[in-house]
């Protein structure tokens, strides 16, 4: 007899082979994405994926004991699990790349270029032709398209905006159509599987849970320190290195009675320039210039879009255009703190078209003397 949660995953039995391999990170949602598809019928195997060198880590990473985790999990649903080593392909292709960014005043955005390169790159290089791939992410593929998931706060079609349409037709997400998380956390209750009260990690792998990220890549990026001034050159206090900001941050200097925030890393003279207040002008911006697009299924677009910069920015209407073989992505309003290294992604509706690399931002303010004015 059907549960209350079996209409939840059915949209799974269109899959016509029952073989799947689960990416497992030990949390709750890719063990309740293994027990759905194991409940469903799959000849389910789980495996993790092994990205980080804990030996050669400064900070504290959890993946001893996800990794335990996991072979737990996969224990109470009675199935084979396996560990995997990515840990060159990761330093090489996440992890260097991210490095580099950094050090060249990007903002990049590691999350991306892991399931890029990793998760739907080596990982799936590794999966036999008649095995599907599945993941505890919340989207939705049908026919090789990305779909927003339904629950819209936990939506991550955004990370997977360079997953190619080859690789999407070989994946399962078994958490897509769930509208909330306390959905997911009770199945996991309902089966028995620890994991269930789990708490979740927010941080990036390779920095571990208890670090700050500035002081993390200290320890990789060799910068010197400078001086942090105003949109008039007065001097507002010093940096620690220009790779620990972001545009639109607080910058935590000390100056009179504003908080200031970020607004330009000037790279050639090694100065960070802040402005008064988080929605003074200088912070707000009108468009991008992008590289390394990634059409999802090969065919790029021009026109209207919906578009975000960031994962929790909400979708904002906008319009690409494509001149002197590039594409630039216009917003109908100012978008707030938009930097060069982040990822833009674009939708038709609820349907992910792709993304790419913001390579020069367009501002939505004229400096003028003492003040700024908007230039739209």
């Amino acid at each position: 007899m059907q549960n209350k949660w079996t209409r939840l995953y059915s949209t799974l039995k269109y899959a016509a082979d029952k073989k799947v391999i689960v990416a497992m990170s030990g949390g709750v949602d890719s063990s309740v994405a293994a027990a759905l598809l194991v409940r469903e019928g799959y000849q389910v195997q789980g495996v993790y994926m092994r990205n980080w060198d804990t030996a050669d880590e400064k900070g504290v990473c959890t993946s001893t004991q996800d990794w335990e985790d996991v072979q737990r999990v996969c224990k109470t649903l009675d199935i084979p699990c396996t560990q995997i080593n990515f840990v060159k392909q990761y330093w090489q292709d996440v992890f260097e790349r991210t490095l580099e960014d950094y050090s060249h005043g990007l903002t990049p955005n590691p999350d991306i270029q892991c399931n890029q390169a990793i998760k739907f790159g080596s990982l799936l290089a590794q999966i036999p032709q008649d095995h599907w791939l599945a993941t505890g992410h919340y989207c939705r593929s049908l026919q090789g398209q990305l779909w927003r998931g339904m629950d819209r706060n936990k939506d991550q079609s955004y990370y997977l905006s360079t997953v190619p349409h080859s690789a999407l037709e070989r994946t399962l997400f078994p958490l897509g159509h769930f509208t909330s998380k306390a959905q997911v956390k009770a199945i996991a209750s309902e089966m028995g599987l620890h994991v269930a009260s789990k708490k979740e990690s927010m941080g990036i792998c390779f920095v571990g849970q208890k670090k700050k990220f500035a002081d993390f890549l200290a320890e990789y990026i060799d910068q010197p320190k400078g001086p942090i001034v105003d949109l008039q050159g007065i001097v507002l206090g010093e940096h620690q290195g220009l790779f620990g900001y972001t545009l639109g941050q607080c910058a935590h200097v000390h100056y009179g009675p504003h908080k200031w925030f970020v607004c330009d890393k000037r790279l050639d003279s090694n100065t960070l320039v802040c402005v008064p207040g988080s929605t003074h002008p200088a912070l707000y911006h009108v468009g991008c210039v992008a590289r390394d697009w990634v059409w999802i299924d090969g065919k790029p677009r021009v026109g209207e879009v919906m578009a975000q910069v960031r994962y929790r920015q909400p979708a904002a209407k906008a319009r690409i255009d494509y001149t002197n073989h590039q594409y630039t992505v216009h917003f109908d309003e100012p978008v707030r703190a938009m930097a060069c290294g982040q990822q833009v992604v674009v939708w038709e509706d609820d349907r992910c078209l792709g993304g790419g690399v913001i390579e020069n931002i367009l501002p939505a303010y004229e400096h003028q003397g003492n003040g700024s004015v908007f230039s739209m």
